[in-house]
C-alpha cells in the first residue's frame, strides 16, 4: 500500500495524541514517515471504560462514526489509565471484567457506563471492524511504565491482546517487543518527558527520542504488514 496521501483515524489516550511531545504524537509521525493524512480523536488522559470527568474512547469512535469519516487506517491504544489506580482508591480507575461469550449483542452507541474495560475494548473492536470496513486496524499496546502497578498493566495489557486475537485485529506489542521498561531510570530518563517538573521522566508520556526510536519503527513495521 502506498500510505502517501491515504488517512489514518488516531484513538486513544495521551501515547497516541503526544501528550510528552507538545501533541506530535503517533498520528503526526504516521504523517511524517508515511505521508498519511491525520484524523486526530485521541485525548490525554482517555479510558477505554467510563470514567466520570474522563475522555472516553467510545466516544471518540462514535464521534468518528457520526462524522462519517472513511480513514485507510486506524490506530489506536488504549487501557493505560485504565489500569491506574487514582489517588485514594485501592481498585483501578475501570474494573477489567470478562471476555464476552461470542460475537453478538455489541452497539458502540448503546454503551453502558458501568460497563468493564473488556466489553468497552470489545465495543470498540466491534464497531472499528462493522462502520470502517475497508481500513487496515492496528491496535498498539503501550511499553513497560514504572508509574503503574507490574501486575495490573500485564493483566489489562494482555486481556487487550487477547481481545484483538478474538476479533482479528492486529497489534503491535511495544510492552513484549520495544525493549522499552521505564522502571529503570536510564530509559526513564533517556526517553519519557519531565512531565510534571520533577527533573526527571515520568515514566510514561514519550519524548521526540522515544517515539523515533522505539515507537514508530515496530508500529509502522506492523502496519506496512498488514
Amino acid at each position: 500500500m502506498d500510505f502517501n496521501g491515504k488517512s489514518v483515524a488516531i484513538f486513544g489516550d495521551s501515547i497516541a495524541f503526544g501528550s510528552g511531545n507538545n501533541g506530535f504524537g503517533v498520528g503526526e509521525y504516521l504523517n511524517k514517515h508515511l505521508g498519511l493524512k491525520i484524523l486526530k480523536y485521541a485525548v490525554g488522559g482517555a479510558r477505554v471504560g467510563f470514567c466520570g470527568g474522563k475522555s472516553w474512547v467510545v466516544e471518540q469512535v462514535q464521534y468518528a462514526v457520526k462524522e462519517g469519516v472513511v480513514p485507510d487506517c486506524i490506530v489506536f491504544d488504549g487501557f493505560t489509565n485504565d489500569c491506574n489506580i487514582s489517588e485514594g482508591a485501592t481498585l483501578p480507575d475501570v474494573p477489567l471484567g470478562e471476555i464476552s461469550e461470542g460475537y453478538s449483542g455489541f452497539d458502540i452507541f448503546k454503551v453502558n457506563k458501568t460497563m468493564s474495560f473488556s466489553r468497552c475494548f470489545e465495543e470498540i473492536l466491534h464497531a472499528l471492524l462493522k462502520y470502517f470496513p475497508k481500513a487496515k486496524i492496528l491496535f498498539f499496546r503501550p511499553h513497560n511504565m514504572g508509574r503503574r502497578d507490574d501486575k495490573l498493566q500485564r493483566e489489562y495489557g494482555e486481556r487487550a491482546l487477547l481481545l484483538c486475537r478474538k476479533w482479528g485485529v492486529a497489534y503491535a506489542d511495544l510492552y513484549s517487543e520495544s525493549g522499552l521498561n521505564t522502571f529503570m531510570p536510564e530509559h526513564r530518563d533517556m526517553f519519557t518527558a519531565d512531565s510534571y517538573g520533577w527533573g526527571r521522566g515520568d515514566c510514561t508520556h514519550p519524548n521526540a527520542l522515544c517515539y523515533e526510536l522505539k515507537y514508530m519503527p515496530l508500529i509502522e513495521s506492523k502496519l506496512k504488514a498488514l
